[in-house]
């Protein structure tokens, strides 16, 4: 009887860590409005390019529904992205140096939830752990087919998320500065490989010509508010936690390594992380609106050489677990609430601080609204803002277009519903009690400087963990 591989088991029980999370966790602000605008299959969008909003928009119509319906796809790359590690780390150290580096892939809670959320980093990551395999394989004399995946994986990615395009500065780099690698520039596949990687980018570029360079405008604006150590700090303090601090300490350390940079194969892995570490800790120090995550597909390169270091350190993987095993037991607490309430079920009345909305439960929501009928005679839902109309969009589906009142859409401003007229209902997000009540007044007055005839149509209770707790705020207008 053949006995499964280690690597086997380490994805199985990933798997099911991630599957359990996917299931509890409701569906967070970036997932709804990803889930709501991904059904319009633009060739790009707003904030992202396409396929982290198409994979949500694929499983719904091939009928995914629900919290885990709508994350299989990225629970697929979460798993891709485990193996990819391993092997990357396999090709640089051996077995142990590849079971490490993809149990860091699932022991740092980023790089483990970016397997479970639906975000951009869902395809980025698997993309990207590909594409370096491949040079891996070339570099020790690999067949020219890994130029195929090499490059193919890179359009991936560049068809994922922006920061792809760092990562390919910094491989193109390992070629020039390795003298040994320069007769590349001499074979055809490298040029099939870039070829193969701005196809990825095509589609996001045509997209950008056509709407006046929205997603270039979008970013470029999230920099440049001056000086700002307090906020350099604190998204240090976040890429530690996403990391857990022992791995970001240690990946400091290998990034600063002067052998590690003497050797060929480990030397890509330093120079695909270095742009992307550079770049927005660079934008952290001048930013106010920036997000810790945004560096973590740098960080990604360094875990097969922080795996290096654990593979023979016994006490560098104590440290490793002491951070681990809470911070994960501190996710499933927080996750369990979300889904809940289950740090204040026996709280009455509930906390303030204890305000989860607009985080509702999709299928709850959808038949508390269905079944209060203030949405009859009414084919076009309003909200004010881009995250309350995710949110909208998610539970309600694809068959009510959402318009946005205010200023920034997002990406519905490129839709169907931002233009459309006739009877409406305006629907806000709020814990159940006085501010559902405060909410439902300013929603009035805000609905009526649109239509004069603006009425409140009621407040939709919806439970949460078999207590009424979230409140859906209903204004009748016209557009």
């Amino acid at each position: 009887m053949v006995r499964p591989s280690p690597i086997v088991w380490l994805l199985l029980a990933a798997l099911a860590w991630r599957m359990l999370l996917a299931t509890i966790l409701p569906i967070g602000t970036d997932e709804a409005y990803e889930i709501a605008v991904g059904r319009d299959f633009a060739l790009s969008f707003f904030d992202h390019p396409p396929l982290g909003f198409w994979a949500p928009a694929l499983a719904e119509l091939l009928g995914a529904d629900g919290p885990l319906g709508y994350r299989l796809p990225t629970l697929l790359f979460g798993t891709l992205g485990t193996w990819l590690l391993y092997l990357v780390g396999r090709e640089i150290g051996g077995e142990r140096v590849g079971l490490w580096a993809a149990g860091l892939g699932v022991l740092a809670p980023f790089t483990l939830l970016a397997g479970v959320i639906i975000l951009p980093d869902g395809p980025l990551y698997p993309a990207m752990l590909a594409s370096t395999y491949a040079l891996l394989r070339l570099e020790r004399g690999g067949s020219a087919q890994w130029w195929w995946l090499a490059g193919g994986a890179l359009g991936l990615a560049m068809a994922s998320k922006y920061q792809a395009a760092l990562f390919g500065i910094g491989a193109f780099a390992w070629i020039v500065v390795t003298p040994s690698l320069r007769v590349w520039f001499r074979r055809p596949g490298l040029y099939g490989a870039i070829l193969l990687a701005l196809a990825g980018i095509a589609p996001v570029i045509l997209w950008n010509v056509a709407n006046g360079w929205a997603s270039l405008a979008f970013h470029s604006g999230r920099a440049g508010a001056g000086p700002n150590p307090a906020n350099a700090a604190l998204m240090l303090l976040g890429q530690m936690v996403y990391l857990l601090p022992p791995v970001m300490i240690a990946a400091l350390l290998r990034l600063f390594n002067a052998p590690l940079w003497t050797n060929t194969r480990t030397r890509l892995l330093l120079l695909s992380s270095l742009p992307t570490l550079a770049m927005f800790n660079a934008i952290y120090t001048v930013s106010e609106r920036s997000l810790p995550h945004w560096t973590m597909p740098g960080w990604l390169m360094l875990l097969p050489l922080v795996a290096a270091g654990l593979a023979d350190r016994p006490r560098a993987r104590r440290w490793l677990w002491g951070f681990a095993i809470p911070a994960h037991a501190l996710l499933l607490i927080a996750a369990l609430h979300l889904n809940s309430g289950l740090l204040t079920r026996f709280s009455d009345p509930v906390p303030e601080w204890d305000n989860t909305a607009p985080n509702l439960p999709l299928g709850t929501a959808r038949q508390a609204l269905n079944d209060s009928g203030l949405l009859n005679g009414r084919p076009l839902i309003a909200a004010e803002g881009w995250v309350e109309g995710g949110h909208l969009g998610a539970i309600l589906g694809p068959d009510w277009p959402i318009r946005i009142l205010e200023e920034n859409p997002h990406h519905f401003l490129f839709m169907e519903g931002q233009t459309m007229t006739g009877p409406a209902a305006l629907i806000g997000i709020t814990p159940l009690g006085a501010p559902a009540e405060a909410l439902l007044q300013r929603l009035t007055a805000r609905a009526r400087t649109l239509d004069p005839g603006a009425e409140p149509l009621g407040i939709v209770p919806v439970e949460r963990g078999g207590r009424a707790y979230f409140a859906l705020v209903v204004v009748g207008l016209d557009f």
